[in-house]
């Protein structure tokens, strides 16, 4: 039986972390409910989020990209991106959530005019190139950004921690995004079938587990291939271009259970970069285009890249 939560119905729900996480009828995908505070989710990010990554390579690593899996992975991007950038405008991009300012300044390096925004001190203070023109602003305010219009807007794996979704991608449209410009998102591909076969097999004798892939209060909201096109739909979007990253959860399937055992993560994470750089070096970018772009037909792939555009009357559903 549906429940019903402030205008929320739901019918399946996990708990974890002490956090309830909903498949929300109304908004159209997973998310924590109800949500924390703005005070609580500050104090988070400003506490832990940065100052506590401990070994976790897939934030640190991006200061130096020890690896070259970030710069194998930007360039994918950029790729995708220009298969449907408006030739007349402006190589221009507002980046929020920037982070430690790793891809603006790859897009700085591809002569693109860079701006961003990040919301923690600690990632603003590691920023190594200050021209890339990154200001301290929580992403709740974004309306306070004092930015001129850019062609493109990326939002890199920030959807999924923020409060309000919806809100933040109707001001990007109203204020930030240039007439016929682009917004290219990234989140985690997240209660996807792979996910679900892994529980099922590899983790089904391991209940400490299972949804091993929720993460609040650092992860609120939680799309998959098949849910992201309506909750775009509802903030005035179109899709443009759909693909993915590199779908990890097949290791899980292979024997390399790096979720109960995270001292192989590391490993595995090598594969699938030997993996990368051999596509790369070869120069088959089609090939791997095509191959992620029927990933994501399918449902699986790790990450999803959704480039879209204001829908014609550019009005939310």
């Amino acid at each position: 039986m549906a429940k019903n939560i402030n205008d929320h119905d739901y019918a399946e729900s996990v708990k974890k972390n002490n956090f309830l996480a909903i498949n929300c009828k109304n908004c159209g995908y997973w998310h924590v409910h109800p949500t924390p505070t703005e005070n609580e989710i500050s104090s988070y990010y400003e506490k832990q989020y940065y100052e506590n990554l401990g070994d976790n390579r897939s934030m640190t690593d991006k200061l130096n990209d020890p690896d070259g899996f970030y710069e194998i992975q930007y360039e994918d991007r950029l790729r995708r991106i220009e298969k449907v950038f408006p030739g007349k405008l402006p190589r221009s991009v507002i980046d929020i959530g920037a982070g430690y300012g790793d891809f603006l300044s790859f897009m700085k390096k591809n002569k693109w005019e860079v701006q961003g925004i990040e919301p923690s001190k600690h990632a603003c203070q590691n920023i190594k190139d200050k021209s890339l023109n990154i200001k301290l602003l929580d992403i709740g305010n974004i309306s306070d950004a004092e930015f001129k219009p850019a062609a493109l807007i990326t939002l890199n794996n920030v959807l999924e921690h923020l409060r309000e979704p919806r809100k933040v991608l109707e001001i990007i449209k109203e204020k930030f995004l240039l007439p016929k410009g682009i917004l290219s998102i990234i989140v985690p591909n997240d209660f996807s079938l792979l996910q679900g076969i892994v529980m099922k097999t590899t983790l089904k004798n391991n209940p400490d587990r299972q949804y091993y892939w929720l993460e609040p209060p650092a992860h609120l909201n939680y799309w998959s291939t098949g849910t992201i096109g309506g909750f775009l739909k509802k903030c005035g979007f179109k899709i443009l271009y759909m693909s993915v990253d590199f779908p990890i959860d097949l290791f899980l399937l292979m024997g390399e259970d790096y979720v109960t055992d995270s001292s192989i993560g590391r490993r595995t994470h090598l594969k699938r970069v030997r993996f990368e750089k051999h596509i790369r070096e070869t120069k088959k970018h089609e090939f791997k285009d095509s191959l992620y772009e029927n990933f994501s037909k399918a449902g699986i792939g790790r990450n999803l890249q959704v480039i879209c555009a204001a829908s014609k009357d550019g009005r939310a559903a």
